[in-house]
């Protein structure tokens, strides 16, 4: 029976070759589009899944209420790991970690920088990753000992064997390499080629990194089997109040499970995350399917004419409605199977240009069998959806009323093709809108005024013992005529990471309780970066009294209050500050938040983990870079040379919003497609089955536009409803989502127009050029009988 079915179907898909291509492409797009998604979700999915102990690792999170506002922090104190060790009986494994970075490794000529960190021991035995020589665990409680990837051994070794060579870590120490690991996944939210021991970094940082009030450690820990999460949570709300009652911390332990997809927060809660944009993308990839099933059902009713008699004779035969079900469902289907097949060529075609738009390294070739179950149910559910109404509709026809051809009369006989056109184009109009607005948004945030002049301004990251010289260095690029000014801090100008509660000035109130950002820099800092200094002056070099100095932007004295003179009061932090000035807010950590109030102070070349460099604005720049490498290099000669352009590093700050906006473009684009598709073969029927008028309307002196009013007339009219209906839908979520964002755009007219008039553009042109085709025609041709 099946393969009769089979058989059936391809028999009428080779007699309706048109029909049957504009179906098969038309599912093919919407299938290549479902799974994109599919891939998509499938690898978000997979994120950490390599680690075997998996539900039983958490991440140690704090909240911390300022102003009536709670935040959700990463960092914990350094005394916590060995209480939660000592104290917290479900806990079985505890690692504090320091955050990743760039480390210099060296063998002999081989030096180049790798991403770090220096972890516990527990580390190793919370997460998997697999030995290939040596013991990882052991390894790190030796303080002279590191770990390797695979990858990095190979770049410093090449065939020779890794185990107890010495390598030079970052110029200051030489270590032993006690175990090689295999390369970190790259479905691994914690990425590392080189594990250091702890106990150096503890060495390193005695002078916070045993208080309880210093947060500047990630925690992870692994709960023993069948341990209750919810009663640890419980225990660990009030935690560090009992090491420090006057802290307002309270510590958490989240499923590592979920912090990929779930890791922003609100109000101390989840609320959101990369788990967003999946379920965005699920819902549009489902909406972009359904287009395509649209199509189908509107071609296939649209055909019903001519499928009517066939129907009436089939029964009259004696075909039962079961079997002339069977048979058009076959038909879908076997037309979605030849879809997916070419979906399947259009997603491998298409895979290293989305790789590399959005950052991912899907391949269908590493693909598990449950992806490709996924990707044929698509199929198979795709051609039973698109097939259902058809089917059911078609076979319903009773002989009698279709041998006489009764059951096409009258005015409403079409309005449900009508009614799924106006379907699609809400859909692909209120993408095309949500797109637009996104992509202006994102332009928005581009256009804005930064507050400092990010052009011919070089960042160098300071590494290693690279801060100490920095005075020298600074000396050396003075003697280059096109460098203008030079200074260093201790953040990039994109990321600031410290902030306090702590500080307090005059007349502070109870509800002032808010969180400052704390920046420390060198002298000659604010007019090497071009930001504007409202009143007062800078710090100046070798001036002992501004080392109790420090500089406050507007925001700050704004949220504080502060009255003037504003130069010269003062601000406590852990000892009295004086203000020497006041500089304009500048953008910083989230280019669509308000400016946080922010303070800046001085600190020693030595604590400084970036040195900034601005040069004169002409054709000369690449003969400075090439003088500041030199001065550097006599400087620093055991360290590799690397800057970045501040204003590059700015603008990949807009990555992951940009990367949104092009999947609204793409997912918009398919949208609109497979909308216009469906209304080039409808109109293409259309003009068809009213050839006959056609030519009595021209035997009668109708002109070719009057010809392609009457036909064009029947599509336009739904997509001018579709635009009133997708409008105010669109209008209110893009509303609901630009009220997160501080700096935002405010929605306009134009945006709702442009979209509108796009659609109606795309749909006269799709339907004018199947309209003139029937216009041109010779009338004695459409009037002869056969």
């Amino acid at each position: 029976m099946i393969k009769n079915y089979i058989k059936l179907a391809l028999r009428n898909l080779w007699h309706q070759r048109m029909y049957a291509t504009l179906n098969i492409v038309g599912l093919a797009v919407g299938l290549a589009a479902g799974i994109f998604v599919l891939l998509w979700v499938a690898d978000e999915l997979r994120f950490n899944k390599f680690n075997t102990n998996l539900p039983n690792i958490h991440y140690i999170l704090q909240n911390q209420t300022q102003g009536g506002v709670t935040y959700t922090f990463e960092s914990t104190p350094g005394p916590l790991a060995a209480a939660l060790r000592a104290e917290m009986p479900e806990v079985q494994h505890v690692s504090r970690a320091s955050w990743n970075g760039r480390h210099l490794v060296q063998h002999g000529s081989n030096a180049f920088y790798e991403r770090g960190m220096y972890a516990e021991p527990d580390f190793f035995r919370i997460f998997t990753h697999k030995a290939v020589q040596g013991d990882p665990v052991t390894a790190l409680n030796d303080a002279d000992a590191v770990v390797i990837t695979q990858r990095t051994a190979n770049k410093l070794f090449g065939n020779e064997d890794p185990l107890n060579k010495i390598i030079r870590h970052d110029n200051r120490r030489d270590l032993r390499v006690a175990a090689v690991i295999e390369d970190v996944p790259f479905h691994s939210s914690l990425y590392f080629d080189v594990v250091l021991p702890f106990r150096i970094y503890e060495q390193n940082n005695q002078g916070w990194i045993n208080s309880w009030n210093d947060n500047s450690l990630p925690t992870w820990v692994s709960l023993h089997e069948g341990a209750d999460l919810q009663a640890l949570n419980s225990k660990l709300e009030n935690f560090i109040q009992g090491k420090e009652p006057d802290s307002d911390s309270h510590i958490f332990a989240y499923p590592w499970s979920k912090w990929r997809l779930e890791n922003k927060f609100e109000a101390g809660r989840p609320d959101g995350g990369r788990i967003t944009l999946l379920k965005s993308l699920g819902w549009i990839g489902i909406f972009v399917l359904l287009l395509a099933c649209i199509n189908f059902m509107n071609l296939a009713t649209a055909r019903s004419e001519r499928r009517a008699r066939e129907v009436g004779v089939r029964k009259v035969m004696g075909a039962h409605r079961g079997l002339l079900i069977g048979q058009f469902l076959s038909e879908a289907v076997v037309m979605s199977m030849l879809g997916l097949a070419l979906s399947i060529l259009l997603v491998w075609l298409g895979l290293p240009g989305f790789n590399a738009t959005f950052e991912k390294n899907i391949a269908l070739s590493d693909s598990t069998w449950p992806v490709w179950a996924g990707i044929l149910a698509i199929g198979l559910c795709t051609g039973l959806v698109a097939g259902s109404y058809p089917a059911f509709f078609l076979s319903k026809f009773e002989p009698v009323v279709v041998l006489k051809n009764l059951i096409f009369k009258g005015k409403n006989s079409n309005w449900l093709r009508k009614s799924l056109v106006t379907f699609q184009f809400i859909v692909s109009i209120a993408l095309i809108i949500c797109t637009l607005v996104l992509n202006r948004q994102i332009q928005h945030g581009q256009n804005r005024p930064i507050g400092y002049d990010t052009n011919n301004l070089i960042q160098i990251p300071a590494r290693g013992d690279m801060g100490e010289r920095f005075d020298l260095f600074q000396s050396e690029l003075t003697n280059i005529p096109n460098i203008t000014s030079v200074s260093a801090g201790r953040d990039n100008l994109i990321n600031f990471g410290s902030n306090t509660s702590g500080i307090q000035w005059p007349g502070k109130t109870d509800d002032q309780d808010f969180l400052v950002t704390l920046a420390w820099v060198r002298p000659k800092w604010i007019n090497t970066i071009g930001a504007k200094l409202l009143e007062g002056r800078e710090f100046i070099a070798n001036s002992p009294s501004d080392e109790l100095g420090c500089l406050v932007n507007l925001a700050a004295v704004e949220k504080m209050g502060l009255k003037a003179p504003i130069v010269g009061s003062t601000l406590q932090h852990d000892t009295t500050y004086t203000i020497l000035g006041v500089v304009e807010n500048f953008v910083f950590n989230n280019p669509y938040r308000n400016t946080d109030p922010m303070v800046m102070m001085l600190a020693p070349s030595s604590n400084m983990s970036n040195f900034f460099v601005r040069f004169k604005n002409n054709d000369q720049w690449k003969n400075t870079i090439a003088q500041i490498e030199q001065c550097f290099k006599k400087v620093n000669p055991a360290y590799p040379f690397e800057y970045r352009f501040v204003k590059d590093e700015y603008q990949k700050t807009f990555s992951e919003m940009k990367s949104v906006g092009r999947l609204g473009l793409v997912f918009g684009g398919l949208a609109i497609f497979i909308a216009a598709l469906g209304l080039f073969g409808l109109s293409a029927f259309v003009a068809e089955r009213r050839k006959k008028e056609i030519g009595i309307r021209k035997v009668l002196g109708a002109n070719i536009f009057q010809v392609c009013k009457a036909i064009a007339g029947e599509f336009i009219k739904p997509v001018l409803v579709a635009f009133i209906i997708a409008a105010p839908i669109a209008g209110w979520f893009m509303e609901f989502l630009l009220e997160r964002f501080d700096y935002r755009i405010q929605l306009s007219w134009w945006m709702f127009a442009f979209a509108g008039v796009l659609a109606l553009t795309i749909a006269a042109a799709t339907v004018s050029f199947q309209s003139i085709k029937a216009a041109l025609v010779n009338p004695v041709k459409s009037l002869r009988s056969e």
